[in-house]
């Protein structure tokens, strides 16, 4: 084989190779509708959101499921209530949405959903616990319930001066951390009992959505503000506050920690901005920018794709770290040289067989001419 041949070898199979990735930005459409929250299942390969109809006032809400291999809608099935917020138990599969006055939860094994009707004010988050026994907590009004999530059944209930905004638990101690607003502090309760333990002091108003990095075990805050706050979840103090924007008009709102990578994903408002923290230190290491208002956002661990809900239509950014794009690179062209290789000396054996083939037949006319 000679050099042109191999080099068009090398550049099919390069292009094969190419030719299965996705262009980003993606956008998902699930009809004429507005995605308000999303969750990613990376273990089974399924990303789930919740949405309006997409106009004003909605005249229906849905729940979707995507699948995360080739990015089709799969499924769409009707929701009662205006949804919100949703968390998934990783281990069942199982969704749950934040509707007026209940939540729904999506069973997956038999992709259905049913209804847990939830006393008083509208949900405003959702948190889930599976470390010991199975617990979702709900925040309604200005009370935080605990709630068997294969029953609907409330073990447990708490109640604040303020309304409560964001919810999260940490597996990893046991506790819960609630914001409250208006206020400039983090409640934390036991999540066992939903005892109150004590509060985090935070240098101004409020912890409105919360994100865990389960690796440093640090808690993040979107605040309503141009900054994020840092917590300590381990020791329950305040660290320090990350300016993500320069414009004191920007507010954080949706924010979301990648349990394998340790970066922090956090949107602002107005626009469709999402800045990238490294966990590592704390800096915005990346912007991103989507079309229009961002309502939610989830991230598959699986392959680095980050799913963000925003007007009619989910976007999927690639949000891989370079070094895993150069990973990738370098074996794919590693992987194509061996392959040419081994075809380029497969054609040279065979050359070289033909022409010893070739050499004794032309040495067995010479002795029987010379006979």
């Amino acid at each position: 084989m000679n050099n042109k041949a191999l080099s068009l070898l090398l550049v099919a199979l390069l292009a094969a190779q190419v030719s299965y990735a996705a262009t980003y930005p993606l956008n998902i459409t699930p009809g004429r509708s507005w995605p308000l929250s999303v969750v990613a299942d990376s273990s089974r390969g399924l990303v789930y959101f919740d949405a309006t109809s997409g106009e004003y006032p909605p005249s229906g809400f849905s729940f979707g499921i995507v699948n995360a291999t080739n990015h089709d809608v799969v499924k769409i099935l009707p929701l009662e209530e205006y949804p919100g917020a949703m968390v998934l138990d990783q281990a069942s599969g199982d969704v749950y949405v934040a509707g007026s006055t209940s939540v729904a939860v999506f069973d997956e094994s038999n992709q259905s959903l049913v209804y847990y009707s939830i006393p008083g004010h509208p949900i405003l988050s959702l948190a889930f616990d599976s470390s010991v026994s199975p617990n979702l907590y709900v925040t309604s009004g200005n009370s935080i319930l605990s709630m068997n999530p294969h029953t609907g059944t409330i073990m447990g209930n708490v109640t604040f001066s303020n309304n409560l905004d964001g919810i999260q638990i940490d597996p990893s101690n046991g506790m819960l951390f609630v914001g409250q607003y208006p206020g400039s502090e983090i409640s934390v309760l036991n999540a066992s009992d939903l005892a109150k333990i004590g509060t985090i002091g935070l240098p101004g108003c409020c912890a409105l959505q919360f994100a865990l990095d389960v690796k440093g075990q640090l808690l993040y805050a979107a605040t309503g503000t141009n900054y994020v706050y840092v917590i300590n979840a381990a020791s329950g103090s305040f660290e320090k506050s990350i300016e993500v924007t320069q414009s004191g008009q920007n507010s954080t709102n949706v924010i979301l920690a990648d349990d394998v990578t340790g970066r922090i994903f956090v949107s602002s408002s107005p626009g469709g901005s999402v800045m990238e923290i490294d966990g590592s230190d704390g800096h915005v290491s990346q912007f991103l920018q989507v079309s229009s208002q961002v309502a939610g956002l989830a991230v598959d661990t699986k392959t680095q794709e980050l799913y963000v809900a925003n007007y009619h239509q989910l976007t999927v950014l690639d949000v891989r770290k370079p070094r895993t794009i150069l990973l990738v690179a370098l074996v794919v062209v590693a992987v194509v040289a061996v392959g040419a290789i081994v075809v380029y000396l497969l054609v040279r054996r065979k050359d070289e067989q033909q022409r010893r083939e070739i050499q004794s037949g032309a040495q067995g006319s010479d002795s029987t001419s010379r006979r």
